[in-house]
């Protein structure tokens, strides 16, 4: 009872303090979300908008490769004259000469840039040769249809432009720009869902020459790519406003009946409690706290459902030897404390998973489950000798007799157990006392 006081007072004052902490932050909260929808709604762009710049400088650590006809066949020869810049001889051999450069974005082959909310993708380059045009690919990834080990399985977006050879030009692209190329529909050999641009996962850039490009040689030198992407879509971002204010007036039409539902919560607890102190006295020992016989019997069948009936389990019963004696000489009162330090000795000596109950006057039940029949033994002759070697303050030493009961297949119930273990300790007694016996062989304990 003393308990349950102790968490009402506790509940009293802890919801005092949660109501008055509440209306504060709610009201601050509220004022905080209108400022900050104001300014969502004025700074859109500017807190939307974000961009990505890849110049020589900021891709020194990135990885690129540099590619052409030659990979496949072909007579071209490209090399590297510079960060991001390159130049190609176009040779005959393949019926369309190509040459370009990739730019890989995923970091160690895992993901790549999210440019579903891109809204332009610019590039700024100086183009020397005869093409009129070049080209850009994207190239997104997929499992539905990409595979990290073919480097030609994700999905080709491609753009074409026109060149002005000798001059420094940009170029700027929408999404919409950017088409699914062809030749990779019909290479992969893909139905015609795929054929729609995806841009979720761009795993690296191409810059390579353009459709027919003539033979001969043809120069590269890129200063920047520019993609500019929003985080969230206008739609999602106003979605996303609506959703918090939706969250602000169901939180505070919650609030208005929080303080009823504290109440019957902390009441709820209140009873939960009551009934939880009331089944464990019901199932403990008000003198020893150790189990009485209804706690070991729901303990048990907990313990043999969870372990099986065929688990190897012992049934140890001791038996204070001379307490009636003892009463007679010391009185009840010191009798109960022998009792009660006894059953601290066999708390402090069983293990953690052992169940220990006062089973009677001054008999007392340790099970052991998961030991075998020599463990047992070794059990039951450690309690007798840490009882043997305590003070109890009675100026002599108080002994136990133990009757130990093992089997690898369970018996019907606990009773039966203990019905075996009680054979046993009568064989204890009968052989002086303060020794352990173990059925179906008594034999004295090593």
């Amino acid at each position: 009872m003393r308990i349950l006081g102790l968490y009402k007072k506790l509940f009293d004052a802890a919801g005092r303090r949660i109501g008055l902490l509440s209306n504060v932050r709610f009201e601050a909260a509220l004022l905080a979300l209108v400022l900050l929808t104001a300014a969502a709604v004025v700074w859109r762009n500017a807190l939307l908008d974000r961009t990505i710049r890849f110049t020589p400088h900021t891709v020194s650590g990135m990885s690129h490769v540099l590619f052409s006809d030659a990979d496949t066949g072909g007579g071209t020869v490209a090399r590297n004259t510079g960060p991001m810049a390159w130049t190609c001889d176009l040779r005959a051999g393949l019926a369309y000469p190509y040459c370009g450069y990739e730019l890989f974005l995923d970091h160690r082959h895992t993901h790549g840039l999210d440019l579903s909310n891109m809204r332009a993708f610019a590039i700024e380059l100086k183009y020397g040769g005869p093409s009129t045009s070049f080209r850009v690919y994207l190239k997104n990834y997929d499992p539905a249809y990409a595979d990290r080990a073919d480097d030609e399985s994700p999905q080709y977006l491609g753009v074409e432009t026109n060149t002005t050879p000798g001059r420094w030009q940009r170029a700027e692209f929408t999404p919409d720009d950017f088409g699914v190329a062809e030749w990779w529909m019909r290479k992969r050999r893909l139905p015609p869902r795929y054929g729609h641009p995806q841009f979720k996962d761009i795993t690296s850039m191409i810059v390579e020459t353009g459709s027919e490009a003539p033979l001969g040689r043809h120069d590269f030198q890129v200063r920047e790519i520019v993609v500019r992407r929003a985080l969230l879509s206008e739609a999602q971002w106003y979605s996303l406003l609506l959703g918090v204010w939706i969250v602000m007036i169901v939180g505070y039409l919650g609030y208005r009946v929080v303080n009823l539902r504290r109440a019957l919560r902390e009441r709820r607890i209140l009873d939960a409690l009551a009934l939880r102190e009331a089944q464990e006295a019901a199932n403990h020992d008000p003198l020893t706290g150790l189990l009485n016989r209804r706690g070991m019997g729901e303990r048990f069948d907990g313990l043999t459902a969870a372990r099986g009936r065929t688990a190897g389990m012992a049934a140890i019963l001791l038996d204070v030897d001379h307490f009636k004696a003892l009463n007679d000489a010391h009185g009840h009162a010191c009798g109960d404390r022998v009792l009660s330090d006894l059953a601290g000795v066999i708390r402090r000596h069983v293990r953690a998973v052992d169940l220990a109950a006062r089973w009677g006057g001054e008999e007392f039940l340790v099970v052991c489950a998961g030991v075998n029949r020599r463990g047992a033994q070794r059990v039951a002759e450690k309690l007798r000798a840490c009882i043997e070697s305590h003070d109890f303050g009675v100026g002599a030493p108080v002994t136990a007799s133990f009757g130990v009961h093992w089997s690898s297949a369970g018996e019907p119930d606990l009773a039966q157990r203990v019905a075996l273990a009680d054979k046993a300790l009568y064989a204890a007694k009968a052989a002086g006392r303060n020794c352990c016996r173990v059925y179906p062989l008594l034999s004295r304990a090593a």
